[in-house]
């Protein structure tokens, strides 16, 4: 799996990476599925904010604020990071929560475990730890040192024009929801110098 903080100044909380996704791959890195629709057309929605919020509103005011859309429609983004990404966990499926299964559970268990994970892996307070502080310019190195020494496993870096953008967290899953921190299997994005923006 592929847990993805993004930082974009303007987006969420000042000391906090909003979420891009959290996405099954491969080993190889690879993202199964078939495009936009993923791996189960037939939970494929349209209004996933509508869903989150009739199920669990403090769940959709979290996601609200760590989980924004640069474009503005933040159920639309939902939308697409469940239909892709989210109908691809096998451990979603409805089969796996057995008999107590209740309708839409899968949706919200996916953004849940995505924002629990958000919130175990906190980048911001990683670096902040570490002497890494927006507002200034860092190496690659001091960044994937920074979150290996916490997490135990490399990350991968993205930048935008020299900017930090994302920040790709690996795990592998093991039984039901067990994430363990596996290296990024792709190198970073970024090289030389690399701005971390001051967001607000």
């Amino acid at each position: 799996m592929v847990h993805v903080q993004q930082w974009v100044p303007g987006y969420g909380p000042s000391d906090a990476f909003t979420m891009h996704g959290l996405w099954p791959d491969t080993c190889s890195g690879g993202i199964p599925g078939d495009g936009n629709s993923g791996c189960d057309a037939s939970r494929n929605f349209d209004n996933v904010g509508e869903i989150i919020k009739e199920l669990d509103s403090e769940l959709y005011d979290q996601l609200d604020t760590y989980w924004p859309s640069y474009k503005g429609d933040n159920p639309a983004f939902w939308t697409h990071e469940w239909n892709k990404h989210g109908t691809c966990v096998s451990t979603l499926d409805p089969k796996c929560f057995g008999d107590d299964y209740k309708e839409n559970e899968d949706v919200t268990a996916f953004f849940q475990k995505t924002l629990d994970l958000r919130s175990e892996y906190d980048l911001y307070a990683i670096l902040n730890e570490a002497g890494i502080k927006p507002g200034s310019e860092y190496s690659v190195d001091e960044f994937e040192k920074a979150i290996s020494a916490s997490t135990g496993a490399a990350p991968k870096i993205s930048c935008s024009g020299g900017d930090l953008e994302e920040i790709w967290l690996y795990f592998h899953v093991q039984g039901n929801g067990t994430y363990v921190p596996t290296d990024s299997v792709d190198g970073s994005s970024c090289s030389g110098s690399v701005q971390y923006p001051v967001k607000n």
